[in-house]
């Protein structure tokens, strides 16, 4: 026997034990099935065929198909967005590193800004009777023809806003809002203190017409101080009402005041208006002028008359209240800031460009 021989019994042996098989009942038996199951699987088959078809075409390479096509994905969950990252704060803005605010400094006609950078001119003349606004944002002055000009911080974007002001003695100072300025009109030989509204020019004279020059308000607007004609301290209400005098300071009473001190140079009063610092004169010093001396030595509590310490070395030429309660301290070479509590908060060295200028003013 060969091998086909073999390979063809093979084959009738599996014949004869198969057993016949109805292919049509078996299709039918299925066909139940799948059509008590087609709501169930019908939209899977879909997607499957999808996916298949897809994955095909991509292996094949479909005609005019670049690229394959993104396989479907499964609905995805809600997305969660993660906390952006935190920006960095911007450089605080300041004339120097270590003092956060800007300097201004006067050689009577000129006024400077400092920055990093170096000194801003801010008016090339003038700021023998100009000041600069709480916020910092602007500044007042009045020329020598009596106008009341208001500028932009550096010195731009200037405008009249009232004119017959005093120039010697008077320069205007700020409300706390930055909104107003406390200065005093009128021809020569007549005086009239009162308060310009910066918006509209309105003066509103002040209630009581009493003797003072260089005016100061305070942080809480509640309290203007000034010096009398006789070198006096006074304090009063905005609309220059409720006068008060300082006890003791300026007295000529031995008794009442020791060392004769005396000021016709106030320079800052603190927020709540309780302190005034000022250029303190004692005994058989010369008293000043009328003129604006840009100088502070010593502190008065406006209560009591007496002088008050600060916790600083050296010559002090200028101290400077802000509305915060802080101190600026100028010595030689040096600018100390003190807390309300007049605890140092920083010391920084002053710029060289302005060691022969006076310090006006140290805003936001």
């Amino acid at each position: 026997m060969n091998d086909d021989d073999l390979l063809r019994n093979s084959l009738t042996e599996i014949g004869d034990q198969a057993k016949p098989v109805d292919f049509v009942d078996r299709s039918l038996a299925r066909s139940k099935r799948i059509g008590r199951n087609r709501a169930f699987v019908s939209g899977s088959v879909a997607a499957c065929a999808l996916v298949l078809a897809g994955g095909l075409a991509w292996q094949l390479g479909v005609p005019g198909r670049s690229e394959p096509e993104p396989a479907a994905m499964p609905t995805a969950l809600p997305s969660v967005t993660g906390s952006p990252s935190p920006t960095a704060a911007p450089p605080v803005q300041s004339s120097i590193t270590g003092l956060p605010g800007w300097l201004y400094y006067s050689d009577s006609e000129r006024l400077v800004r400092v920055t990093k950078s170096g000194v801003d001119t801010v008016l090339v003349k003038d700021a023998y009777a100009a000041s600069v606004s709480p916020d910092g944002a602007r500044v007042a002055f009045v020329d020598k023809g009596g106008k009341v000009v208001v500028t932009d911080r550096d010195g731009r974007n200037r405008r009249t806003v009232f004119q017959g002001a005093k120039y010697y003695g008077y320069e205007p100072a700020w409300s706390p809002d930055s909104e107003q300025l406390l200065l005093a009109k009128g021809p020569d030989g007549e005086v009239t203190k009162g308060i310009v509204t910066i918006a509209t020019g309105r003066f509103t004279p002040l209630v009581d017409q009493r003797s003072a020059i260089h005016f100061l308000w305070s942080a809480d607007g509640r309290h203007i101080g000034y010096a009398t004609g006789d070198c006096d301290l006074a304090t009063a209400d905005p609309d220059g009402g409720n006068a008060r005098v300082v006890p003791g300071f300026g007295s000529g009473e031995p008794q009442a005041n020791y060392g004769r001190r005396r000021s016709c140079d106030p320079y800052s009063i603190s927020a709540d208006g309780g302190l005034i610092s000022v250029w303190q004169r004692k005994d058989q010093e010369e008293d000043s002028d009328i003129a604006r001396d840009l100088i502070a030595d010593t502190v008065i509590d406006v209560r009591t008359g007496e002088n008050v310490g600060l916790p600083v070395r050296g010559d002090v030429t200028a101290i400077l209240f802000q509305p915060n309660g802080d101190i600026l301290v100028r010595t030689a070479g040096k600018l100390t800031l003190l807390g309300p509590d007049f605890r140092v908060k920083a010391e920084v060295p002053e710029p060289a460009a302005v060691e022969h200028l006076k310090l006006l003013a140290y805003t936001p």
